[in-house]
């Protein structure tokens, strides 16, 4: 988002285009945290730190105009998360684009792990949709290979 946006000065206009056209405005709001995610005050913190180390403190305040034009909405509970100040570390510490997803992913695993245990042990689903129910052990294949 950070890099479609391009220089802070354009903030302003990309957030309320997407605001005013329906849409979702990505890094905001979470199932859970329904007043602020607190991962995301020390990300944010972290992030604009992070930028002046890297001498690119662009990136910290393209975002935190976002969040400026998304303040409304938190009494909605719709605030910055902690993916929001992730990409742009993300991005100031050189990780490719096509990995970001990979890398929210990770952290995520042992917490899934475990809800996944929770629930075959109580022999409950805490998230129905969420039952996979497709083959079980199957032969890898490297991505090269796939047909």
């Amino acid at each position: 988002m950070s890099l479609d946006i391009g220089e802070e000065e354009n903030a302003e206009k990309y957030t309320r285009d997407i605001l005013d056209g329906g849409g979702r405005v990505m890094g905001f709001g979470h199932r859970v945290y329904k007043v602020e995610d607190p991962r995301a005050r020390h990300l944010q913190l972290e992030c604009e730190a992070l930028g002046e180390q890297k001498g690119q403190p662009k990136w910290f305040r393209i975002l935190s105009k976002v969040a400026e034009v998304m303040e409304p909405y938190k009494s909605r509970g719709i605030c910055p998360n902690v993916d929001f100040w992730a990409g742009a570390m993300y991005h100031l510490m050189d990780i490719p684009k096509d990995i970001f997803i990979c890398i929210f992913a990770m952290g995520r695993i042992p917490g899934w792990t475990v809800q996944v245990m929770e629930q075959f042990s109580n022999n409950i689903l805490l998230r129905p949709l969420l039952l996979y129910e497709g083959p079980m052990d199957v032969e890898y294949v490297p991505i090269d290979q796939r047909e």
